[in-house]
């Protein structure tokens, strides 16, 4: 009987028992699958930071490396530039490193805010009075041209910038036709350089035509002299066949804006001749000097010789 009541009692506190061991076997899982969930969401939530930490990292990279491009870019033109402005001098002797030293100084690196809006390379008031260029090569051989020609404007002498005026002949013709060293031809070259001012190429190469007799002329084959330039000292001579091309149509474009003649008006040629026959606006006409040019003019125009 005794055996009875104890083995009623085990199985009393058994099943009192079972209940509470259930409920913490229940609560452990629950805690441990809940500890889980929050581990897993903390990784989630580290795998988003360091998935947005790694973008913004990209993104400045890449404007980093933009940046560099940029940079790279700019500092790829100026110095292209550069070139520009050393083939120019080159073509006149000038001494290279003094010429740009004055460019830069001039236009603040190339940076000024003044240059960048009219391309003019030129001390006050000179650069006041030129106004503006259409281009940064057009402004580059006007000062290049006039650093030649009047050093003084920049504070130099000719015996600190001319390093040579010895004229140098081209002699690289091929079935007549006059070749530059940068690979184009004389009249291509020639209208390259009209284009930069907005002269009329056919119209500067008939002056050429008539004041050189067709290039056949000594001031053009040995004094690069195309445009029978006369200076004060005389007939002029110039450093390369290039520097000659520059002054002649630099020279016509002086003169047009000096003396404000309309080339749209057909009577020009016959204002042009009084300059150039008689060195005076008001000192007549010369007709066999303008109907040579207008007939010189007429038959260019016939032919393709400034396409590049």
């Amino acid at each position: 009987m005794k055996k009875r009541k104890t083995k009623l009692r085990l199985r009393k506190q058994v099943i009192i028992c079972l209940p509470i061991v259930l409920l913490i076997t229940l609560l452990t899982i629950a805690l441990t699958i809940n500890k889980n969930n929050s581990f897993s969401n903390e990784v989630v939530k580290s795998e988003n930071l360091t998935s947005e930490n790694t973008i913004s990292d990209k993104e400045e990279k890449n404007l980093s490396e933009l940046k560099y491009i940029v940079d790279f870019n700019k500092a790829l033109e100026k110095r292209q530039k550069y070139n520009t402005i050393i083939y120019y001098a080159s073509k006149f002797k000038l001494d290279i490193n003094k010429t740009l030293e004055l460019a830069k100084n001039l236009t603040q690196n190339l940076e000024g805010e003044k240059y960048l809006a009219t391309n003019v390379i030129a001390p006050s008031p000179l650069a006041e009075k030129l106004g503006s260029f259409s281009s940064f090569e057009a402004g580059v051989v006007y000062f290049v041209r006039d650093l030649y020609r009047y050093p003084e404007r920049y504070g130099k002498t000719i015996a600190e910038m001319r390093l040579d005026e010895t004229p140098t002949i081209n002699k690289t013709i091929n079935d007549n036709v006059i070749y530059m060293d940068n690979g184009l031809t004389f009249t291509q070259y020639f209208g390259k350089i009209c284009n930069l001012y907005g002269i009329e190429p056919s119209l500067a190469l008939a002056i050429v035509y008539e004041e050189s007799g067709i290039m056949t002329s000594g001031l053009f084959k040995y004094n690069n002299n195309i445009g029978g330039m006369r200076g004060y000292d005389g007939w002029m001579s110039f450093t390369t066949l290039e520097a000659g091309i520059i002054a002649h149509i630099l020279s016509v474009k002086a003169i047009i804006d000096n003396y404000n003649i309309d080339m749209n008006n057909p009577n020009a040629v016959y204002t042009l001749s009084a300059i150039y026959v008689h060195g005076n606006p008001s000192a007549g006409i010369s007709e066999s000097w303008s109907n040579k040019v207008l007939f010189f003019k007429e038959k260019i125009e016939k032919e393709n010789l400034f396409t590049i």
